[in-house]
């Protein structure tokens, strides 16, 4: 199983500092994601954050958790993907994901697209990225995206180990029609919850043990042999916060998640029982990475 640490944003820490903490406790892997805000929380621009910790590391893996679709053009995306693959000397994972966080869209003055159009957008970018990705160039005429990067254009830093890509999803449709274009299916638990535009923790609390097998499932009736990682939030210790966290969550399955170190980790053994040979861990509560990570390495 490889663990990969979420930045935690808001907390003041510098994206490069984190980094160099984080693979010192033994993450395999860390991960930048794509907002403007969450609530409260303020991020950094995701390709900065990224390269900081590509820079301030040397053997761990770095991943975009996920790169906004909605914010982002492929082209754009595939550019960076093959930079930052460069910085990190080949340790970059591209994730994309659909996008899911309608405030953050109407703010920039964008529609907010419904699902299905999110979906559809979605396919019709991890084509356009993987073709970049491979040979920097790309002919695609879709309904939402028209590239012709041809000829004499190309983009920079193509090589022949361009960067695994990864699609985050959720719903029936984005794990039937992502699977067969990337490296690696992260499942999104919390799908449900995001679907609305915002984070609904009442939906987060409904969340089954069956809904996840069921999503692996999804997965393996495409492809039998594809990596498949899982998002993951997580706090650890038995301080008020993480309890109501617990409590807020009920009888679902992600509660499983809150409490002590070494029940979350064996929490997170369930889900390799599954399949699942990667776990984005997202800490709600400042401290739980650090906290959790002598009960998995």
């Amino acid at each position: 199983m490889e663990y990969f640490a979420n930045f935690p944003a808001g907390t003041g820490v510098a994206p490069d500092e984190w980094a160099r903490a984080k693979e010192a406790e033994g993450w395999q892997g860390i991960c930048a994601s794509d907002h403007f805000w969450v609530g409260t929380t303020r991020y950094p621009h995701v390709f900065v954050a990224a390269t900081q910790m590509a820079c301030a590391t040397t053997t761990t893996r770095i991943t975009t958790s996920f790169c906004n679709n909605l914010f982002r053009s492929p082209v754009e995306f595939a550019q960076a993907a093959l930079a930052l693959q460069a910085a990190s000397n080949g340790r970059f994972d591209a994730g994309l994901g659909a996008g899911w966080a309608q405030d953050e869209i109407e703010s920039m003055g964008q529609r907010y697209p419904d699902g299905p159009t999110r979906v559809s957008m979605y396919v019709e970018a991890l084509q356009i990225v993987r073709q970049l990705i491979t040979t920097g160039q790309c002919q695609f005429d879709g309904e939402f995206y028209q590239i012709d990067i041809s000829g004499d254009q190309c983009l920079a830093q193509v090589s022949d180990a361009p960067p695994p890509l990864i699609a985050s999803a959720g719903g029936p449709r984005a794990l039937r029609e992502v699977t067969p274009l990337v490296d690696r299916v992260e499942i999104k638990a919390s799908a449900r919850a995001t679907r609305v535009g915002h984070l609904d923790f009442e939906i987060m609390a409904s969340v089954t043990e069956d809904e996840v097998r069921s999503n692996v499932e999804k997965v393996r009736n495409v492809d039998e042999t594809v990596p498949i990682g899982i998002f993951i939030l997580t706090g650890i210790g038995d301080d008020p916060m993480v309890q109501g966290l617990k409590a807020g969550l009920g009888a679902g399955y992600l509660s499983r998640f809150m409490g002590e170190g070494s029940e979350v980790a064996e929490a997170f053994a369930g889900l390799g029982e599954m399949g699942i040979d990667r776990i984005q861990v997202t800490e709600v509560v400042p401290g739980s990475h650090s906290k959790l990570a002598p009960f998995l390495f």
